[in-house]
């Protein structure tokens, strides 16, 4: 009994970091992409048009640069894994945070929805990226 405790320990410490590495590639991406929808896309809109278009690139970043993060794990990092899982797990963890913004209310609080959505899709990528086939 006492044995299985650091093994799961170490197993949910390494998820854990996998997860927050794959939230910073997001980051960096979700960054990336409010750039370009913000400037590149807006073109001549200001304000609110390029607002919207910025989270728009936000919402398409994130999820893109936690795929980037799977396949660097899996690539460099040599982590065994299914690469197609993780990618659609980053896919649907993104959609279902969206889908349930609305009946949960998490479109009242921005910051609870936030933290959900950068939370819940790197989790969603690392289970089907390390879900067994």
């Amino acid at each position: 009994m006492h044995q299985k405790l650091p093994v799961v320990a170490g197993r949910t410490g390494k998820f854990v970091l996998m997860a927050f590495g794959l939230g910073i590639i997001g980051a960096l991406f979700a960054v990336a992409g409010a750039l370009i929808g913000g400037k590149v896309l807006g073109g001549d809109a200001s304000g609110f048009g390029a607002l919207g278009l910025a989270i728009g690139g936000i919402l398409l970043g994130y999820p893109a640069g936690i795929i980037v993060g799977i396949i660097l794990l899996k690539k460099i990092l040599h982590q065994h894994g299914s690469l197609l899982y993780g990618i659609l797990g980053s896919i649907i963890g993104a959609v279902i945070v969206m889908a349930l913004a609305e009946p949960l209310n998490l479109n009242n609080n921005t910051t609870l929805l936030s933290v959900v959505f950068l939370a819940g899709v790197p989790v969603f990528a690392l289970a089907g990226f390390f879900l067994k086939k």
